[in-house]
């Protein structure tokens, strides 16, 4: 399609339009077979429109790169309308009939102005009356262009195009109705472009049009940074960065008007369009976003840019408010609103910025004390209003200075909404402000750590310090002393000499009626390895159950009397206490518990909690503040999910804990403890130890005194994977030598004398170990759970010949399958499995082997699973290569079940299917479940993670 003589259009290139123009290019087909119609484009200044239909009309539009060629050419009249003729009757149709000299004084003489066509000539005289519209005394002239129009059409399909039709004279505009409803049949298109920005004198002529079956919107929405790529790559000629081409893009709101005068500031300022130039490129956008928006405010009344600036104060949906601050009325808001919705400066279908660049622009000509003013103004009339004190906090932080009392006391709502909610950084950002009004209110900062803990422990701690520095009395020193020991505990940092939580227990235990706070600090304080056990008891007439403890108080204790004292059933109720108040989920004070109801065998609780931790954790990702409270979170978790034996899963956890902790990794001791413990045994102890290697201090959620225990007995693990026995006997001597030392009398966690017994074992100096393995069984028998029990009855069988050891071994496997700890009942059956092939039992050796190697690998302990796919071999059993995958789990008969399983069949069709009975397939499914680690049908899928190669192999593995 080309313009013929006549044409105003030039040339002009256009990116991401093909959409709008396949709309406009099947409407001028329609037109140029007859039908003729009427397409609006519509859109905010600059988005493009004159360069659309410019660029269509002469035919240098492109669509789907391959131009617009096979369309039938049109003649198409160009003409603008202008703000100063918008009341000129008539003055859009001169501006579209002067390229063919039909306006002025020669206009009678044309050839085209003869017949009915001369009746046209009152329009086509610059000098015509300003009268209003009258259809009587218009209907001539009207008939008068409809003949002219038709004698052009009559000649060449005719496109009539007019731009900025938002200024268009009323007389133009009714004149186009009226050819549009009577031009059937006539190979026309009226092509009208109009903003959005400015609605127009009188409405009716408009809808007109809309009533018109062959009407056709095509509204411009901004481009996508795809298509702004595109731009930036014609106007610096060498490819672009997709980070630029979408700041660009963000920055601009997709208008390419914008976009393009951003680009050639770019480009003249020796820009780069790479990730460096995004970053100027937000700098310089910025610039002229301010400049548009002033721009915008100039054409508009004084009462917009208020309406605006009220907007960019209060935030969003709140007109009654913003009436009041900006000191309009609500019907002028309204206008406003739709002044800027119609220049989409407002995001879509909302009452607010599009952008916070838009914003910005807005509030940048306000100095700081107008800025502080119009937040005062608007927090009171929030206030007034009852909207939530977080809405009017918001305002409030953002004033300089030390709060006013009633800023002070609205703060202080605000961080309780905000604690309640489970955001306690928020709440902190609210507490740090009062306490400028406030600098001697000790109750007040030891609030304000207690939060700051959660997500900034450094900075909890030196808040804490300052606390027990300036403490009045020697109860109000208690508190801070178990606040900041707690944060020490959750950092894992050490506590410093001098006077601190030491000193303030001694005085704790010569003084008199605080009993409670000695019991809860001296608790605390053998976490940390920094306190003896003493004779202090609780008041007459205190039970454990009686009387609830702060969370962070019962969190110690739950895991004093775990690791001290053995009790586990007050440790659990300690534990559940916590997790059954309300709260934030990640809090160190529930990730404890959850440790300790892990140690008790209560995993499924503990992991119930811990998976809505993590969750409460990642909910609060957009945070910055939260990196710390979603490593330990995902800590906790991974030293859970580590014990019982979901190998890989708790990898992935560790992993995320260290990226979570960013800069603070370097003090997080306990994923990178998991992790190496996993490396290990998955048959990587050399990356083990160097992962070890790289932990410089021992700080974790739980404190010096539990990472100590771990970092060693991991260490062994790893010399003795690697074939150092007798270095991996060094360290657990050492562990169990500590852990004396401090009186931890746990036997599941960091079981010291059990892996004593394997590694003595495996020297072959059994003998050596009966006194740890007498030791560990007591302690055993103390906390009573099947994992304690389990692998205290393993540690004597495998140091137990003859028949005697293989009892120990089986009871061991016995015990441990009852229990949550997978990877200690593979370790169980593999320990059985050997003994009885080498007493010769190669028939009773291969059950247990294979249980071993299944569990094992399902574990995610490839190194154990290899060792009893070896031995099951040796017995003369069949198993394939195990490569990793969950599938090599499966026997054949099994892997035909689920291959079966996958295609939708029941249990009673397999059966059909492979002429076995019911229970043959029930059995085989249980295998299955139990080799995958899943308990249900809908499951298989998930657990091998690929269905549809599964499904694929299917026929390979009936062969």
């Amino acid at each position: 399609m080309s313009g013929q003589p006549g044409s105003s259009c030039n040339s002009g290139a256009l990116f991401g339009r093909d959409g709008e123009m396949r709309t406009i290019f099947g409407r001028a087909v329609a037109a140029c077979a007859g039908h003729s119609g009427i397409v609006v484009l519509t859109g905010p200044l600059g988005i493009g429109k004159s360069s659309l239909v410019q660029a269509f009309f002469d035919g240098s539009g492109d669509l789907d790169g391959g131009g617009i060629g096979g369309a039938p050419s049109m003649t198409a009249l160009h003409g603008v309308c202008r703000r100063d003729n918008a009341t000129a009757p008539y003055g859009g149709v001169r501006a579209l009939l002067h390229p063919l000299g039909l306006t002025g004084e020669g206009a009678a003489r044309h050839p085209l102005m003869r017949g009915a066509a001369r009746r046209a000539l009152p329009a086509l005289m610059p000098e015509a009356d300003r009268r209003p519209f009258a259809f009587d005394a218009d209907y001539p002239v009207f008939q008068g262009l409809f003949s002219l129009i038709a004698q052009l059409a009559d000649h060449h399909p005719l496109a009539l195009v007019l731009d900025d039709a938002h200024l268009c004279d009323e007389h133009t505009l009714r004149w186009l109705d009226f050819l549009l409803r009577r031009a059937d049949g006539l190979p026309l298109l009226l092509v009208l472009a109009r903003s959005t920005e400015t609605e127009p004198v009188d409405g009716t002529p408009w809808s007109g049009f809309a009533a018109h079956p062959s009407y056709t919107t095509v509204p411009l929405r901004p481009l996508s940074p795809a298509a702004v790529g595109e731009m930036a790559r014609q106007a610096f000629a060498r490819p672009v960065a997709p980070s630029f081409a979408a700041r660009v893009a963000d920055v601009c709101g997709g208008n390419p008007g914008n976009a393009s005068r951003l680009l050639a500031e770019l480009r003249r300022a020796g820009v780069r369009p790479d990730h460096e130039g995004a970053r100027q490129a937000a700098a310089l956008g910025g610039r002229l976003i301010a400049l548009s928006i002033r721009a915008l405010f100039e054409r508009k009344p004084g009462w917009v840019e208020a309406v605006a600036t009220a907007m960019a104060v209060l935030g969003e949906d709140l007109p009654d408010q913003i009436a009041a601050l900006a000191g309009v009325s609500a019907v002028q808001v309204e206008d406003a609103l739709s002044a800027l919705r119609q220049a989409e400066v407002l995001a879509p279908g909302r009452t607010c910025f599009a952008s916070d660049e838009i914003r910005t622009a807005v509030l940048e000509p306000l100095g700081p004390s107008h800025l502080a003013r119009l937040r005062t103004r608007a927090a009171l009339l929030l206030s007034d209003a009852g909207r939530p004190a977080e809405e009017v906090a918001g305002h409030l932080l953002a004033i300089p200075g030390a709060p006013r009392p009633w800023m002070a006391s609205m703060l202080r709502d605000a961080a309780v909404a905000a604690e309640g909610r489970g955001a306690p950084g928020t709440a902190a950002r609210y507490l740090r402000r009062v306490l400028e009004a406030a600098p001697e209110d000790d109750t007040l900062r030891l609030r304000l750590a207690g939060l700051v803990a959660h997500t900034d422990p450094d900075a909890a701690i030196a808040l804490l310090r300052d606390a027990l520095d300036r403490a009045p009395d020697l109860r109000t020193r208690a508190a801070a002393a178990m606040e900041y020991t707690t944060a020490c505990l959750a950092a894992g940092r050490g506590l410093p000499r001098g006077h601190g939580p030491r000193e303030v227990l001694a005085e704790l235990r010569t003084g008199t009626g605080v009993q409670e706070p000695a019991l809860a600090l001296e608790s605390a304080l053998l976490l940390m390895g920094s306190a003896d056990r003493t004779v202090i008891t609780a008041p007459p007439g205190r039970t454990d159950h009686t009387e609830p403890l702060p969370a962070h108080t019962d969190a110690v204790r739950a895991l004093v009397t775990a690791l001290y004292d053995s009790s586990r059933e007050s440790a659990s109720t300690h534990a559940r206490r916590v997790l059954d108040a309300p709260g934030p989920r990640n809090s160190w004070p529930v990730l404890a518990s959850c440790t300790v109801l892990a140690l008790a065998d209560e995993t499924t609780k503990a992991l119930a909690t811990l998976n809505d931790a993590v969750a409460e954790a990642e909910a609060q990702a957009q945070d910055p503040d939260t990196g710390w409270t979603y490593a330990l979170a995902h800590s906790a978790r991974a030293l859970v999910l580590y014990g019982t034996g979901a190998i890989p899963t708790s990898m992935d956890d560790a992993r995320a804990a260290l990226a979570a902790a960013g800069r603070a990794a370097a003090h997080l001791a306990l994923p990178r403890l998991v992790l190496a413990a996993a490396l290990s045994d998955r048959g990587e102890a050399a990356r083990a130890e160097d992962l070890i290697a790289g932990i410089t201090t021992l700080p974790s959620p739980a404190g010096p005194v539990i990472d100590q225990q771990l970092y060693l007995m991991v260490r062994a693990r790893a010399r003795r994977e690697l074939g150092d026995g007798e270095g991996a006997l060094r360290l657990l001597l050492a562990a169990g030598r500590a852990q004396q030392e401090v009186g931890l009398a746990n036997p599941v966690f960091a079981p010291w004398w059990a892996e004593a017994c394997h590694t003595l074992a495996g020297l072959r100096r059994p003998q050596k170990a009966r006194a740890h393995a007498e030791y560990g069984g007591e302690l055993a028998e103390r906390w009573g759970t099947a994992h304690a029990m389990g692998i205290a009855a393993l540690a004597r069988g495998v140091i137990t010949p003859g028949r005697a050891g293989i009892e120990l071994l089986a009871e061991a496997a016995d015990t441990l399958a009852a229990s949550p700890a997978r990877t200690e009942q593979a370790r169980a059956d593999f320990e059985l499995g050997r003994r009885l092939l080498t007493r010769g039992d190669h028939a009773k050796a291969r059950p247990h082997l294979r249980s071993a190697a299944d569990l094992a690998h399902a574990c995610g302990a490839l190194s154990l699973a290899h060792s009893a796919r070896r031995l099951l071999i040796a017995a003369g059993g069949r198993m394939p290569e195990l490569t990793g995958s969950r599938e090599d789990l499966l026997t054949g008969a099994e892997r035909k079940v689920v291959g079966l399983v996958l295609d939708g069949a029941s249990n009673r069709e397999i059966a059909q299917s492979l002429c076995v009975t019911l229970r043959t397939v029930e059995t085989h499914l249980t295998s299955v479940y139990r080799k995958l680690g899943v308990s249900r049908r809908a499951a298989l899928a998930a657990a091998l993670r690929a269905p549809a190669a599964v499904a694929a192999r299917t026929p390979a593995w009936s062969g």
